[in-house]
């Protein structure tokens, strides 16, 4: 009997996170092909067949609860990832490396996500909804390796004033998101394209961009 209850508790937990996981991969599917304010939690309902129509407040919460919580499953890999590359850039006296902390985690993860893919679009989304943005940027920017990347980024522009390394900062967030997005419905569209190597060129045209940007002279 006691077994009986552990494997029932087991298959329990499996069906919670099979359903929460369809939830989180179909709400993202319709935000980022509709937008937030078109799509609404009984729609997310129906695309997941899901006959419990209490089902986003039962995992999730409310509409924004459900919103966050797909902005930090990706988050999670990508500040794994992003500590990894920063072991490899420890001490490193190339901008470059540092600036590879700051993008690759991003054109990774939606290398592995595959083709199509909606993170990409999904964060350009989040960006742009005031009562979001500030949470998850925060949230992100906020993160031990993501506060180290940019730490190490300083250090080695020291010739570039605070108030201008913060400018720049949201104008390298803006074309992170937005070129990955533009560059997300475009592989959306050609099925037969080699995902990984457009990511890998992706993030090396990111970087080159950032590093030229970050840099930049600045005329007093």
């Amino acid at each position: 009997m006691v077994n009986r209850r552990v494997a029932g508790r087991g298959l329990h937990r499996v069906r919670t996170e099979t359903t929460r996981a369809l939830l989180l991969d179909t709400a993202e599917r319709l935000f980022a092909e509709h937008g937030f304010a078109a799509v609404s939690v009984r729609q997310v309902l129906d695309a997941a067949r899901q006959a419990n129509k209490s089902a986003v407040a039962y995992h999730f919460g409310t509409k924004t609860d459900l919103i966050l919580a797909i902005s930090r499953a990706h988050a999670e890999p990508m500040e794994r990832r992003r500590q990894q590359l920063l072991r490899d850039a420890e001490g490193s006296a190339r901008l470059r490396d540092h600036v590879g902390c700051l993008v690759r985690p991003f054109t990774e993860h939606l290398a592995e996500l595959g083709n199509p893919s909606w993170c990409a679009r999904f964060a350009a989304l989040v960006t742009a909804e005031p009562g979001l943005r500030d949470v998850v940027v925060w949230e992100n920017t906020g993160s031990p390796a993501m506060r180290a990347t940019i730490t190490a980024i300083r250090a080695l522009t020291p010739q570039v004033p605070l108030s201008v390394a913060l400018v720049r900062d949201q104008m390298v967030r803006s074309a992170l998101v937005h070129t990955c997005a533009e560059r997300e419905l475009a592989l959306s569209r050609h099925e037969d394209v080699d995902t990984a190597a457009s990511w890998a060129q992706t993030g090396d045209a990111l970087v080159d961009a950032v590093v030229g940007l970050i840099s930049a002279p600045v005329h007093v």
